[in-house]
């Protein structure tokens, strides 16, 4: 299985809750018939719960029922990312007993797709090893549990993930694969703090009132232009714009490792009922370079879970927690690492545009809209942070 999802809901139509009604309209021009993918759309819309009709297709649900060795891949620049290691972990651990213990996971610094012999990905150029020959294991792996070929695939390790680094950078630690028996690795999980001066700490703000605040207006979004997630790629356009924030560690005098999942909690009030909060995180070079690695959304409505919609109160502190992703990197000595916070409609048409109003959601956009006043908060009853999972030790690394 090769970038896989589990779940329609959370990976596909419906990703953190958000829609994306224009990118399901296209795909009128590959149906054979296009008015049945307009009332697929609509039906989609009549159901804007995690609700049964979600469920039936939801496959954590199945987990006990699939029975057979898998080899799942995963990609880092892939938001589906989760979905392969989810597929992994459900199989490894609660799957049926020809499931149980007879899985393997791979995960590389790519994009999404099924091609991974390449050691490129959007402006990153990885070393010759980043390449991995699928094909081939492809076919060791079918010729021995098809063709009973005993060929030692079942003794390559259960989990082989790509530490991603600096690229170019002769000193930089980082850029090879490691193998575990299983996944996630041990990491620590640590906090760093968003500070109103723009920084990013492991404290939090011993301030009472810090905060940063500004408007939202879904009728002129940040730009992210694309429908693929743009990792890999120099951020900086996205940072710079009006409506986006960034927090940023100091040069660090050490390398920095993060293997996991990260985790973003944010503690935000907002005088419209409902907005949505991006959370990315980039490895920002010395030259200035800000390379996005990973992101996410989570729509406000769905903060307390995507079972049922529960809108914000005018100016009422709420907590809006959500996992960001799976990483592994290696941030080097002299780089910096930056989380950015785009708080509202903002980061079309990647992710469409929230209407802030509160009201159903609609397949075409409303002619009203609010422009959302919004607020982070940083102080020390309200400290917004991202969990991330440091590695201290590693093991069975290979070149």
């Amino acid at each position: 299985m090769i970038d896989t999802g589990l779940s329609l809901y959370h990976e596909g139509y419906r990703i953190g809750g958000i829609t994306r009604p224009e990118r399901f309209k296209s795909m009128d021009k590959v149906a054979r018939v296009p008015e049945h993918n307009r009332e697929l759309l609509a039906e989609w819309f009549q159901h804007p719960t995690n609700d049964s009709y979600w469920a039936a297709e939801d496959c954590t649900r199945y987990f006990d029922k699939m029975n057979v060795p898998c080899f799942t891949v995963g990609s880092w620049y892939d938001f589906m990312c989760v979905g392969s290691v989810d597929s992994y972990v459900g199989r490894q651990h609660r799957g049926g007993p020809n499931s149980i213990g007879t899985q393997q996971l791979l995960i590389g610094p790519w994009l999404h797709g099924r091609f991974k012999e390449t050691n490129k990905a959007n402006e990153m150029e990885y070393p010759e090893n980043a390449k991995f020959a699928m094909d081939a294991h492809m076919l060791r792996w079918f010729d021995h549990y098809l063709k009973d070929v005993d060929n030692g695939v079942t003794n390559e390790p259960t989990v082989r993930y790509y530490v991603m680094g600096a690229i170019g950078e002769s000193d930089a630690p980082g850029n090879v694969w490691r193998t575990a028996t299983d996944w996630p690795i041990a990491a620590k999980p640590t906090p760093y703090y968003l500070h109103a001066d723009k920084s990013l700490r492991s404290k939090p703000s011993e301030s009472p009132d810090d905060a940063v605040t500004w408007l939202a207006d879904p009728q002129r979004p940040a730009p992210i232009p694309t429908i693929a997630f743009p990792g890999a790629k120099d951020a900086r356009d996205y940072e710079s714009h009006p409506e986006v924030r960034t927090f940023t560690t100091d040069v660090l005098s050490e390398p920095v490792e993060w293997t996991g999942k990260v985790q973003a909690e944010l503690y935000v009030s907002s005088d419209a009922r409902d907005t949505d909060f991006i959370v990315r995180v980039s490895d920002v070079y010395p030259d200035g370079r800000s390379i996005l690695i990973m992101d996410y959304i989570r729509r406000a409505r769905y903060r307390e879970g995507f079972e049922r919609e529960v809108f914000m109160k005018p100016n009422e502190v709420c907590k809006v927690a959500f996992d960001v992703g799976w990483l592994s990197q290696n941030f080097n000595r002299g780089h910096r690492i930056r989380i950015t916070i785009a708080i509202a409609s903002t980061g079309a048409p990647f992710y469409e545009p929230n209407p802030n109003t509160g009201e159903p959601l609609t397949i075409d956009f409303p002619e009203s809209t609010v422009v959302a006043r919004n607020t982070i908060y940083l102080n020390h009853q309200n400290a917004s942070r991202v969990l991330v999972p440091v590695v201290t030790t590693t093991t069975d690394t290979t070149k």
